[in-house]
Parts: structure tokens; sequence; C-alpha cells
């Protein structure tokens, strides 16, 4: 921020005034040696105007800090009021401080930029729980919608309807009691995962044998849409720290997701790979569905995101699989990213290959 017209006419003044101040006391020091009857040698007056000139400048540096200081100070009154203003494009101007008022300065600039993150932080945080709620309101909304309506249907005396028939409504009522289930389980685990004090139950486990039993028990419900089931892994065993829960239900959400939404699709695979160099685990959740389209890969992770144009249920997907996906490996310290072409998708979790010392040490 640069200082007010009147900030610099007011140094100008004083810098005079000082200036004017120096000159009469070297005029007056003259006077009082003349009266001391000593003699005002080119020496002693050249020393008598060092002196004064010395004093002057530090007068004159003295008057520019003020000035300049007045204008960090209203910067700061700026910069509380503009704090608040987070989704403003205010920036912080360039200060041409001296070195002594400069780390003051660049401190408080800091301040300011922290200060304005957080506010943004917490402002998105409040849009974002209010963007969570307007979804799951939506998706409960729908289900008991249709459970109500079909019940409606059953329950008055007045209604006449055969046992066929009552049966069936029954039947489409559950299935959406077991969609809003659904909906519950999800966001109760991702709410879980992303508490603060969200803590992983590490244990010793065997991936491998994770991966086979996941398989097997998928083999029927992926036999039923036509498809098949199985597992790769390089070695007979793949032992790890992890939590053999959390890991399960991460794996679980990925094959749920290939049967509901790899469409086409004749087979899902489950490999496993290890990566020694890395000390790494390489799983990946392949099948030979339809592609994902190309903008809708970047945002597969998002919290409530569906790749259908409409926030339907059609598929029994909440839109949270995924983003507990994420949450889960990130908690793991691992990636998970997701690769589909024509031929294939396939969704691609790393995992550190962690001993129970690396765990104590953390």
């Amino acid at each position: 921020m640069k200082p007010k017209a009147w900030s610099w006419l007011l140094f100008g003044i004083k810098s005079v005034v000082s200036a004017l101040f120096f000159v009469f006391s070297a005029f007056g020091i003259a006077a009082v040696l003349n009266m001391l009857q000593m003699e005002m040698s080119p020496v002693i007056w050249i020393f008598v105007a060092l002196i004064n000139v010395i004093g002057w400048l530090f007068s004159v540096m003295h008057f520019y800090e003020q000035m300049m200081l007045a204008s960090l100070t209203n910067l700061i009154h700026e910069l509380e009021t503009e704090v608040t203003k987070v989704d403003g494009q205010y920036t912080v101007p360039d200060m041409h401080l001296g070195h002594r008022l400069k780390p003051m300065a660049n401190g408080v600039i800091r301040l300011f930029e922290t200060a304005r993150q957080s506010m943004q932080e917490q402002r998105n945080l409040e849009r974002s729980k209010d963007e969570m709620i307007t979804n799951v309101s939506h998706d409960l909304r729908t289900p008991l919608t249709s459970i109500l309506g079909y019940l409606g249907l059953i329950v008055p005396d007045e209604t006449v309807i055969d046992s066929k028939q009552a049966k069936a409504y029954a039947k489409t009522a559950y299935h959406k009691a077991e969609q809003m289930k659904s909906l519950v389980e999800d966001l109760f685990d991702y709410t879980q995962v992303q508490q603060v004090d969200f803590k992983l139950r590490w244990a010793p486990m065997d991936l491998g044998a994770m991966l086979e039993q996941l398989a097997v028990s998928y083999e029927l419900e992926a036999k039923e849409q036509g498809m098949v089931i199985s597992t790769i892994t390089a070695a007979k065993r793949i032992e790890m720290i992890g939590d053999s829960d959390r890991l399960a239900r991460v794996f679980m959400n990925l094959i749920s997701n290939a049967l509901k939404y790899g469409e086409g699709a004749t087979f899902i695979r489950l490999s496993a790979k290890v990566d020694e160099s890395a000390n790494m685990v390489e799983v990946r959740i392949t099948n030979n569905g339809v592609k994902i389209p190309e903008e809708a890969v970047a945002r597969l992770f998002d919290r409530f995101y569906r790749v259908e144009s409409s926030r339907n249920l059609g598929t029994g997907g909440t839109g949270l699989g995924l983003a507990i996906v994420q949450s889960v490996i990130d908690a793991h310290n691992g990636t998970v990213d997701v690769e589909s072409t024509d031929e294939m998708t396939s969704f691609i979790v790393r995992l550190p290959l962690l001993s129970e010392e690396d765990i104590v040490e953390e």
C-alpha cells in the first residue's frame, strides 16, 4: 500500500522543518563558540555541518518509518475487514518498507493469508455439509416415498387387492427399504473415516487370502449377471499390516461397483502383485465392461458423485462407495487410481507393505 498524498506532504514538511532546525543549530553552535571567544576554523565548520547532516538524515529516516508504519497500520485495518471476504479477489499490495518494518509487514501479510485460507476452508466445509445434507435427504426421500406409496396401497381396509398383488407391493417396498439401509450404512462408514480421530485397527493380514475369499463370496452374484470372477496373485501369501475390515470393505465396494456398472462385462479379475523394490503391493480390480467417460474419471472418488446424469437409485448406488475407498486407502498411506479404455476398466490400489515395527514408529 502506498502512503496517501497527505502523508507525503506531512513527511515533506517534517523533513524541511528538521532541516531548518539543524541549520539553525549549526549557527547556534557557531554563536556559542564565538561567545567563548573560540575561533571557527574551516575544519570545525565541516565537522559541525557533517554532524548536522547526519542528524538530519536520521530524522528523515525516522519520519519515513513513521509514515510507513502508519500505512502498515491502515493496511492492518483493511485486512481486518477484507479477511472476512473470503470469496473476494483482494490481494495484499506490495509495500516498500525499511529493513526494520519489513519483517513485521511480512508477518502481518502471512497472518492475513493464513486467516483468509482458514476461513475459506471453514466456508467450504460448511458448504460441503449443506450439500451433503441435501444429497442425503434426496436419496432417503426417494425410496421412502416409494415405500409409503406401496404400503399405502396395502394398508387401507377399503382397498381390495389379492394376496399376489399385495406380496408384489410388499416385495417392492422391501427392496426400497434395503436401498435406504445401504445408504445409511455407507453414510455411517463415510462419516467414520472422515472423523479427525479416525484410527485404523492395524493387524497382520494375508491380502491374497482376503482377495480369494471375496471372489468366492461374489461368485454367485457374478454368475447371475453372466460374469466370471477370478483372482490372480503372484505369491501364495501377501503378508502385510493393515485394517483387514476396512480393506475388505474397500475391495467389496470396488467389486460391487464392477457388478453394478460394468455393463456388458463377462469377467471381473482381482489381481495382486508385489513390488519388492518399492515395498508396495498393487491390487487391480479389472472388468471388460463399457468404458468410463473421460470427464467422469476425475470425479469418480468425489462424494455422492455418480456417472449417471440423474440422482436415481436404479443401480442401488449411493455415490459414497468410492469416496469411502479413497478415504480408507489414504489412511493406509496408499493410493487408488482408475484406468478405463474401450477394452478394460481397472481400479488400481497400491498399498505399502508395512511391518509391525513401522506401525510402532508411526
